[in-house]
């Protein structure tokens, strides 16, 4: 028979969350016992909301690019709504390259721009949350006695 015991406990001085896995197995042999211990990484949540914040924003400038492509309605809501959104992220960008098509038609060069840039930003804020907070992840497995070790 086995049983599985799962503990998670906060180490006060990082802040860490440990997982604490127990396996103990009894039967016709002598018992035996395991334990996997991981940890939770705060970092690398941080690391995934800075490219959920960057990939919707590039999001929203590449469907701009789209429409303006198309040659959609600016004055339908949702045309409207993308456009008056991102119009707060291009403003770095404007006039920076010139808009090349006719007046139904434009390839808005600056929205290309800005998609590189926020790109490459989102990747460096990235790494930089990486540098500042990850941590190593331990994974320990041991069998035998309950006495922890390193802890």
């Amino acid at each position: 028979m086995e049983r599985r015991d799962t503990e998670f406990e906060r180490d006060p001085a990082s802040g860490q969350v440990h997982e604490r896995e127990r396996v103990v197995s009894e039967g016709p042999q002598a018992p035996s016992e395991s334990e996997v211990v991981s940890t939770f990484n705060p970092g690398w949540r941080a690391v995934q909301l800075v490219y959920l914040v960057f990939g919707v924003i590039e999001g929203l400038m590449l469907i701009r690019l789209v429409l303006k492509l198309l040659g959609a309605n600016p004055h339908a809501g949702f045309s409207n709504w993308v456009y008056n959104v991102t119009d707060v992220f291009l403003g770095p960008f404007k006039n920076i390259l010139p808009t090349i098509g006719n007046e139904q038609s434009l390839l808005e060069m600056s929205v290309v721009l800005a998609i590189l840039v926020y790109a490459l930003l989102g990747w460096a804020i990235a790494r930089l949350v990486t540098i500042i907070f990850y941590r190593n992840v331990t994974v320990a497995r041991r069998s035998g006695g309950l006495r922890p070790r390193g802890f």
